[in-house]
């Protein structure tokens, strides 16, 4: 609600989108059932006249749109990112990210080069805009490009870190549905919970941040290694995309038994 409120979010756009939701959520129902699927027959079930009906259905393909560009966007700047850290044409031996030239000069590699190299569909202004604007980069005057995060997180309390959110917050109920809801022959998915059993200081919170940055920047950054090279061997064009997200989380001020293993 913080957020609602702070992007001043009315109701009647609050209740368009739950109504979109359910509208949504509806339809994928009477389709798994085999169901008729009309304007006439939604609205008859959820009290919807045929025109918000209609009217809701067009503005959800049109965000749907808009939330798949975003992503195709994401991930392609994510592909950028771990092309230039993995890739020894543009990084050194110990895996740091090598400064990149904004022109051809000399025996330097360009950005250019590794938008072409790396296959990802950007142009060269909206890559930079984009990776800037998550401080992902740094230009140095008008010749060099420096590369100072690999994680692709707006820093900037806009659209792109609402999306953000929503999607992390969608991964975390996508994996918990599933290890609740799932059959006994699926496997779990992976899934660990630390609470600290004591109450932490602001120091021993600072601590916490600094050693999960520490260790768990340094494995996902290996994970992201060891799964970029099994592509030849695990890319199915009918799988499914996957990924692990870390986060610290505040548990609040209630006392908590901790939980290391739900699986």
């Amino acid at each position: 609600m913080p957020v609602i409120f702070k992007y001043g979010v009315s109701f009647q756009d609050l209740s368009e989108a739950m109504s979109s939701v359910y509208l949504s959520a509806l339809s994928e129902r009477l389709e798994e059932q085999g169901r008729p699927l009309t304007e006439s027959r939604l609205g008859q079930l959820t009290g919807i006249s045929r025109g918000e009906v209609q009217t809701l259905q067009a503005t959800r393909g049109s965000r749907e749109q808009q939330r798949a560009n975003a992503a195709k966007r994401t991930e392609q700047l994510s592909q950028l990112l771990s092309f230039w850290h993995d890739n020894p044409r543009f990084s050194t031996p110990y895996g740091a990210p090598l400064e990149l030239s904004l022109k051809p000069e000399g025996t330097f590699r360009t950005f250019d080069q590794l938008i072409l190299e790396s296959g990802v569909a950007l142009d060269r202004e909206s890559a930079i805009r984009h990776l800037v604007e998550a401080r992902c980069i740094e230009i140095h005057g008008t010749h060099f490009i420096r590369c100072v995060n690999r994680s692709l997180i707006s820093a900037n309390a806009d659209v792109t870190q609402i999306h953000y959110i929503g999607r992390s917050s969608a991964a975390l109920n996508t994996t918990l549905v599933h290890n609740l809801m799932r059959d006994k022959s699926e496997d779990a998915f992976f899934e660990r919970t630390l609470i600290s059993d004591f109450p932490l200081s602001e120091t021993g919170k600072s601590q916490l941040q600094f050693q999960l940055k520490l260790e768990g920047a340094d494995f996902i950054n290996e994970l992201d290694k060891w799964v970029s090279g099994k592509e030849s061997e695990f890319s199915d064009k009918n799988g499914k995309r996957f990924g692990v997200t870390m986060f610290l989380f505040d548990g609040g001020k209630a006392q908590a038994t901790p939980v290391y293993d739900h699986s």
